[in-house]
């Protein structure tokens, strides 16, 4: 077992990115948001972010916050440990071997730096995530003449931009 643990603690997104998932998702308003929780975004975000490959800066403006609490945060412990790996796995930013990188996805961080520099990198993806998320489902506006409302087009969208493109059927 790893010396430190990831995801067993309170998160809490500040600055913009507090205020883009306070848009995402608004307790009981599921006609203008699109998420239950914050926790929903969280997930997402890492796996948005990483997906295409996009991080973001932590902004410390003092003036919003949103909260995730501890129970919320080991309640998805699990799904969140397995993101961790996937991205330890397939980030080489170190240019080390994929054997090692397998290596380092199971056996954990075993430093305090291994385990900040894993820390930062999953919330770096997760924000940047957010504002992906926040782009597509928030400021885009869907158009004219599509069949759908502006949120279910949204997603439509949001949906086809990370579709793998099907491959004609073969006899």
């Amino acid at each position: 077992m790893a010396a430190y643990e990831f995801f067993k603690k309170e998160f809490e997104f500040r600055g913009k990115h507090a205020r883009m998932v306070s848009e995402l998702c608004t307790l009981n308003d599921y006609q203008h948001t699109y998420f239950k929780r914050a926790i929903d975004v969280y997930v997402l975000a890492a796996v948005v972010g990483f997906r295409v490959d996009r991080k973001a800066e932590a902004d410390y403006a003092p003036n919003e916050s949103k909260s995730i609490f501890s129970e919320q945060m080991l309640g998805a412990k699990e799904d969140l440990d397995f993101l961790m790996q996937m991205m330890v796995m397939l980030e080489n930013e170190d240019n080390v071997s994929l054997e090692e990188r397998v290596k380092k996805a199971f056996r954990g961080a075993e430093t305090q730096e291994e385990f900040e520099h894993y820390r930062d990198l999953f919330h770096s993806y997760v924000r940047g995530g957010v504002e992906e998320l926040y782009e597509r489902l928030v400021l885009r506006k869907a158009e004219v003449e599509e069949f759908y409302d502006e949120k279910t087009a949204n997603l439509m969208e949001l949906l086809e931009r990370f579709s793998i493109p099907e491959e004609p059927m073969t006899r």
